[in-house]
Parts: structure tokens; sequence; C-alpha cells
């Protein structure tokens, strides 16, 4: 373990503290009641001084009061109160500093007083700089645990309180907080900027900018709110402008209670490990979801826009407002503002189709494996907390979705406001929310939420019919040749069934083994998850599983058949279906009348090839998958028609990657080289559904002209979106010696240590293409973990192992293991890529030659 100084002044320093039941924790023997953090702030700095004054109880005889610590170094500690202190410091391996007095503390009011200097980061966490386009910024990213870095506090979620913040910089530079500026004073080229004191927040939920910005304000909304961005990026500012209100003002209905802070301020940031976060009157926004082009921005970037801006705004109430105790419930947190993004932006922008998205279908495979912890679970570190934070997201707001088709809207949206009322400004736990549905429903919603949060993987509910009365079983989902522990589950089953014209549901809660429920008639086909809002699979008997997939396109909804794709290729995992019956279904769905249907399908085939392909059926595969692609791409165009649906402007794209890259079409691969030119030139001349897609396959086929292209453009562009796809893109480059430039390239100070996934996504495609990507990364391990940012490191063997090759994932066990003592987050990684691969093996040995058979009958 490295260790850091904080010697300075009166301060002692080792590495030892107090052991105690969770040693993440500061010791319960003082908290908080209000903190003031002064800082001054240069961005042409790497450092920065402050100081900080925290009103504070100490609750029993103490010598010792921990709070938070990283990277910072203290010059003097003062305690004051009814017997002063100066207090030494030792700072612990656990990211706490133990203060201590030679006396006794008695329990009482008192004030902490410490000043402090710490450098500014640089990996996107904690009060980070970057640069964009050669001016400097600073911005903050305190979730989960780096206010620590910034300044001394209590930086855990239960101590939530009043904060204030101070900052003096260069007065050429605009400085903004959680909360409207009282007043600033100015002396010789240095301003200081008063803020007001914020309502009782969580110290991760505090933020700061300070840059060259310039503001767009936000109309409409009965609070004041900006658009905060660069100079040049404020033309790409109105769009969230506009469509901000109206979020809003949904919200405030829905909670049935007012935005609870002074201000709403957006900031566009140019360096961003995340989508967004949902500072307390501060959002922070990765730019190219910010910041939309309206006038040529596709829908995929307005959908997505719109969807991020009412998750971080659903968040004001859901996590800042109302907020967890303890990291355990973040899932609460990330699933609820989910769920809701999702209901308000299919209400404000029904042409999105963002009903047709089921999160449950991204991560439900992820889930069903044994390693795969529940999404409440023991939280001590903040590896504790990452480790399946996107599964908390999607699973979390798919099983809310269930409960609440379970429990009908009114009633989940009355309990949901007594919640807010009840423990507004407050700290909750989930159990409290789930009361408060009960409350309001009159049903034993804690049973199914338990059951599912409480637990990993989710229920297979088998139906089978005897004329009027329906069968349900249940058991845990697990894949074919895992002995998997059983498991109950208290499980809203709705089944869609029907017989000509007439169509009816019925719904029973499923919480045994066994359950029968006597329908309405004699159904002609069942369908076991109506509007598929369950978060569990199913499996018909043969004969009603060919019926219900002969009826399919005339019986079930988009979103229903969409769900039955994934279903189906959830049997094949488990199974009870093969490869072959598999890749016929899939087939069928092809030709579907619904381009999001296609678009699934095709997607299924894509993965399926990904776990099936050798070299003795290479071209099989690829000729299969280019002739389904060519169908579809004959009937909708390879450009846009005026007035087309976006449904089908969205599926071209994957259309056009399969013939260039599976196909190797050559009349796509220079369409996309020419289009790409043009994107190069001016993005708004090239389709901005497909204009990603042309970029990849021009980086793909392309030459080292190609690629200065790319990195010149890459580096002046002001176009976020442009950025982001022209990222991506030149990860695709195929070419030995241009593949290594690239991989070189995203170790210079032209890629952010947020830009670092976007610049790795593509290099495991194709197999000589990964097997290069993997020596570079075990050569190069070094540099590499030092840029990442800290909470993606212990994905990166997730880029040399993961697949369906018992090679990669024994070289990337040999590499990775022996760094366990340093990143002991490598061992979840590591057993998480161990289950998936031998899982994918084992599917491969069992299905191969049915697979095949299929594949040879075409």
């Amino acid at each position: 373990m490295l260790k850091k100084s904080i010697l300075a002044f009166s301060i002692g320093f080792s590495l030892c503290g107090v052991t105690q039941a969770n040693e993440f924790q500061v010791a319960k023997v003082a908290k908080p009641s209000f903190q003031h953090v002064n800082l001054m702030l240069n961005p042409a700095k790497d450092n920065f001084s402050g100081s900080t004054t925290i009103k504070l109880e100490v609750l029993k005889k103490t010598k010792i009061i921990e709070l938070s610590g990283r990277d910072y170094t203290a010059q003097i500690i003062k305690l004051i109160g009814d017997k002063n202190c100066d207090m030494t410091a030792t700072m612990l391996e656990t990211h706490k500093v133990s203060l201590e007095c030679e006396h006794d503390i008695q329990p009482g009011k008192y004030t902490l007083n410490i000043d402090f200097t710490a450098p500014f980061n640089k990996q996107s966490v904690g009060l980070y700089k970057t640069i964009d386009k050669e001016l400097p910024y600073l911005f903050t990213q305190f979730e989960m645990s780096d206010a620590r870095r910034a300044f001394p506090v209590f930086d855990e979620p239960s101590y939530k309180i009043p904060f204030q913040l101070t900052i003096t910089a260069p007065k050429d530079q605009k400085v903004y907080a959680n909360t409207p500026e009282l007043k600033t004073i100015v002396v010789g080229n240095m301003a200081t900027h008063h803020f007001d004191k914020t309502p009782p927040i969580s110290s991760y939920l505090v933020a700061l900018a300070v840059g060259p910005f310039v503001e767009t304000k936000v109309e409409g909304m009965p609070i004041e709110g900006r658009i905060i961005t660069s100079k040049e990026k404020q033309k790409l500012a109105q769009y969230a402008a506009d469509e901000m209100p109206a979020i809003l003002a949904s919200m405030e209905d829905y909670f049935g209670s007012p935005y609870p802070y002074k201000k709403l301020d957006s900031v566009g940031v140019p360096e961003f490990p995340f989508g967004a976060m949902e500072n307390a009157g501060l959002v922070t926004y990765r730019e190219d979801i910010l910041l939309v082009d309206a006038e040529n921005s596709s829908q995929n970037a307005k959908q997505r826009s719109v969807s991020v801006i009412a998750h971080e705004l659903a968040h004001q109430w859901y996590g800042n407002l109302v907020t967890m105790k303890w990291w355990n419930d973040l899932w609460l947190n990330e699933a609820f503002a989910s769920w809701m993004a999702a209901k308000i932006t299919h209400k404000l922008h029904p042409e999105f189709g963002s009903n047709l998205s089921l999160p449950q279908n991204r991560v439900m495979a992820m889930d069903a494996r044994l390693s795969t912890k529940p999404i409440r679970k023991p939280i001590k570190t903040e590896d504790d907390i990452m480790d399946g934070l996107g599964l908390a997201y999607s699973k979390g707001s798919a099983v809310l979705s269930m409960v609440e088709n379970w429990i009908g809207e009114e009633d989940f949206k009355k309990g949901i406001q007594a919640y807010m009322k009840e423990f507004a400004f407050k700290n909750a736990s989930a159990s409290d929310l789930w009361n408060a549905l009960a409350k309001a429903s009159g049903k034993d919603v804690p049973s199914v939420l338990k059951s599912f949060i409480e637990q990993s993987s989710f229920p297979l509910v088998a139906v089978k019919q005897n004329g009027k009365t329906i069968s349900l079983s249940q058991s845990r989902f697990a894949n074919k040749g895992v002995d998997a522990p059983a498991q109950l589950w208290s499980v809203p089953v709705t089944i869609k069934y029907g017989r000509g014209n007439e169509v009816k549901e019925a719904k029973v809660l499923l919480n045994s083994d066994l359950a029968k429920v006597e329908l309405d008639f004699e159904p002609e086909w069942i369908y076991p998850d109506a509007n598929a809002m369950g978060y569990y699979r199913w499996v018909l008997e043969d004969k009603q599983l060919d019926t219900l997939l002969t009826n399919a396109a005339d019986v079930l909804t988009a979103r229903e058949r969409r769900a039955f794709i994934s279903a189906s290729d959830a049997l094949l995992d488990a199974g009870l279906m093969s490869g072959g019956n598999l890749l016929k279904t899939l087939g069928q769905f092809i030709d579907d009348a619904h381009p999001r249907v296609v678009s699934m399908a095709l997607g299924y085939i894509q993965s399926q090839k990904s776990v099936f392909i050798d070299e003795s059926n290479e071209d099989v595969w690829a000729n299969f998958i280019t002739a389904k692609a060519q169908s579809a791409l004959n009937k909708y165009g390879v450009t846009a028609k005026q007035g087309e649906e976006a449904a089908i402007s969205k599926l071209r794209p994957q259309l056009i990657s399969l013939l260039a890259f599976e196909g190797k079409d050559k009349n796509i691969i220079n369409l996309a080289k020419k289009e790409s030119a043009k994107y190069i030139k001016d993005s708004t001349k090239v389709d901005p559904y497909t204009a990603g897609t042309y970029l990849e396959i021009a980086a793909f086929y392309g030459d080292e002209k190609q690629l200065t292209h790319f990195t010149q453009a890459f580096e002046t562009t002001q176009d976020p979106q442009a950025r982001t796809n022209l990222l991506i893109a030149l990860s695709y480059f195929g070419n030995k010696h241009l593949q290594l430039k690239i991989l070189d390239y995203m170790m210079t100070d032209k890629i952010t240590a947020s830009d670092m996934r976007y610049i790795m996504s593509g290099h495991t495609y194709k197999k000589a293409r990964k097997a290069r990507f993997q020596n570079w990364v075990y050569t190069n391990y070094d540099a590499l973990s030092k840029k990442l940012p800290p909470f993606s490191l212990p994905h990166l063997p997730s880029y040399t192992g993961a697949g369906c090759d018992a090679k990669d994932l024994k070289e990337t066990q040999n590499f990775f293991t022996p760094k366990l003592e340093a990143t002991p987050a490598f061992g979840r990684t590591l057993s998480k890529i161990e289950e998936s691969v031998n899982d994918c093996i084992r599917l491969k040995n069992r299905e191969i030659a049915s697979v095949n058979q299929y594949l040879k009958q075409l």
C-alpha cells in the first residue's frame, strides 16, 4: 500500500487505526450538523488549498474523532469547545483520518477547523481538472465516496447536513455551486464567491464548477435554471432548455411536492466518467447527453437526452430529498430514477417508442449466474458498490415496473407520495418504501420486493394448460449444467390469453411452488407475461409454444414480441430449447412488421454467432446473417426516405453494419468511406442515424490517411456527438499497425480518463484484433491502470478474458491473479468471467451440432 504523507505542523502520520464492525465507516462517536467549506481554486494550477469548519456533536467521551480523508494534506486541525484541542492526524488505509486529542473530549457541541491542501485529481473523480480546447476547467464528481478527496468531511450518506461553500477563483472565471450566489467580493485578480447554505444533503451531492462558461437561461420553471457550457457549445444548449420545464413539471406532479432546491443548473462537462450526476441544484452531464443539435440529431440522441435529464431530476426527490441510509440501498436510488425516467419520457414523447425498451433483457443472463450477488447486499467499499451496479439500474427498475403493474398505477403513486412526505430531507431505507406501497395498496408488497431484491437470479415459471385451468410452477432459472440452490419468490404473474377476437388477462401472485388459475374460457393461445412486465422467464409446453409463435404477429404487441425473442434465447441457455430451434424462431421475427422487433431478432442472432462460430462454419454464419440483413435492407432501403418512421431509421445502421462487417459488401464499404469523408467536413450533412456506423466501417477498412483525418477531426470538433462517434470509431481500425497506433494514442493527453471506455470499446472485434489488444493491455498495464478512472480498473479483465475461449480465460487469470493484493476487486471480475466463459463453452459443446444442422439447411 502506497503511503501518503499528511504531515504538516503538528500532525503525525501512520498506517493504523480504530478497528470496528465496518472499518470503512467512520466511528460513530461524533456527528456533524453543518459544514462550511472555503476553497482557493485556480484552474491554471495543479493544486488547491482550503479550509473547513464543521459544527459537530460528540456523542460519547473519546480522544479520537474519525472523518473521511483521501489525497489532501492538512496543516492545522483545531477542535473548539469547552476545552480546545490541537489535534494530530493518522490517515488510515480505509480512506479515513483519525483525529486525536491529548485529553478526553467530553460529549457536547464543538467546532472543528481544518486547513488543507490537495492536488486536482486527474482521473475524473473528486475535485478534478480537465483541459478542453486548451482551456482548463474544474469539476467535481463525489459519488460514491470521493468528496473526501476534495476536503475533510463525514463522507457517508447518513450524515445529511447543510453545506455552505465559499470559493475564491480568478475573477475571469465563472463559479457555480449547489445554491445561488449571495455575493461576490473582488480583490485584485481574484473573486470570492459566497454561496447560500444548502438544505440538508449528503456529501456525495455537493458540487462545484469553475471555468470560462457561458449560460443559457431555462425559461418556464418555477425556480431559476441555466444550461452551463463552454462558449463554443452554447448553440447546442437549447434543446435541453426547451425540454427541462416539462420534465420538471411532470416530476412535481408525480411526487406531489415542489422541486426541493432553490435553483436548477445543468452543466455540460467535457470530461465526465458517467452519463450524469444528480448533484442537488447543480446537475452535471456528459456533454453528448446534455448538448443536442435539435435540427440535425437523431431521435436516439434526443431520447437519450430527455431520458437522462428525467433520471437526474427524479433523483432530486428520490435520492436527494429522501436519501438512503447506507450504500446498500443505492440500487433503489438508481432503480427508481431509471423507472421514473422511462415513465416521464414516454409520457412526454410517445413518438420515441421508449415503452419498447425492456431493461430486464440486458441483465437477466448476468443475474442468473451463481457469481452474481443480490442488488441489495452488504456494502463496505466502493468496489462493493460498483459491483453489479448496472444490474441494479436495470433489474431494479424492471422489478418496480412489475410491482406497479401488480398493485396499480394510482396506488403506487399514492405510496410514493406518502413516502416522500414522511422522509423529506431525511434518510430512509428500502423497507420504508416497501411499507408505504403496502399501506397504499393493501397488498403484500414487501414479500415481492424482498424476494427479488435480496436474492440473485429470478424464477422460471412453467405454464401448463388443461382446458380452462392453468397450472403454474416456479423454480430458480439456471443455465443447463449448473447446480443452483433452490429459491422461492413471490411472483406477480399476469397471463394474457385469447380465443378468436377475445383477449383477456388473469393475474396471480405465485408465492409457492405451485398454483392453479381458472380462466374465463379455454384459450387457443397463452402468453405468460402480459405486456412483458414480469421479471421472470417462462416456459410453455411444446404445443402451446408452437401455437403462440404461429399467432405472435397477430396477438402480441411489439413489446411482447420483443420479450418473446428474449425469453426464447433464455430457454436455450436453460437447455429447454435447441440451438437450431432458437435460430428458426429468431429467423421468423426477421420478417416482423415492426423494425424494433427485427432489430432485436438480428441482435440475438449475432449473439448466438459469437457462441457457435468456428473455422468450420464461419462462412455459413456470414452468409446466413448477411442474407437476413439484406432482406430487411431491401425492404427499408440503404438511405432514409422522407417522412419514414424513426424505428426504420434506428434499424438501418444495424443492417448496414452487418452487411459491411459480416458480408464485406464493397458497395456499403465504399459508401461508408464516402459518407465519413463528408461527415468530417460537416457532420450535419450525413444522416445522424447512420453516421457512427459509417465511421466504424470506414475505420475498420481504412488506411493511415483515414486515421489522420479521424484524429484531426476528433481533436478539433466542437460537437460532442461527433466527438463521441469519432472516439468509438477510432477503436475499430482493423490494420495491425493502425490498431497499435490508436492504442498508443489512447495514452496521450488527447484522451481523457473518462474517454477510455469509448476508445477501448471496439478492440475486441475479430479474433486477431482482440489478441493484439490483449497483448497490449498486458504490456502496458502499469500506465493503463494509472489512467483509467479508479472504478473502471476492476473491469479491465473483461476486455481480455470475456467470450467463449478457454485460452483467453486462462491467460487473463494468469495475468490478473497476481495483482489481487493491490486490486482485490479483480477477484470479482475474474470469478464472473470464469463462470460466463465456462457456461458459453458448455453451451457450444451441447448445441453446436443442432446449430450447424440448421445452418446447413439454408
